[in-house]
């Protein structure tokens, strides 16, 4: 699981630096969302870490059309 959060906090990221539309906000809940996740894992909450996961998918498909998405095998 940590590998499917590094990919899509890697492509996010690096989405979000090329859209001149993303907000401040977007980094520090992209921020966040990846240390909640980080901290589940940890702390063996595998919900908690799915659900930020699964946000993350989410958000990576407003660039499904990009060539690295990773879509859903991440």
């Amino acid at each position: 699981m940590s590998a499917q959060l590094e990919s899509l906090y890697v492509f996010l990221k690096a989405r979000a630096a090329e859209t001149p539309v993303v907000t401040p906000r977007f980094y520090e809940t992209l921020g966040y969302a990846r240390g909640y996740a980080d901290a589940c894992i940890e702390k063996r909450d595998i919900v908690g870490a799915v659900r930020k996961l699964e946000w993350m998918r989410n958000e990576a498909e407003r660039w499904q059309d990009h060539p690295d998405w990773p879509g859903r095998t991440a």
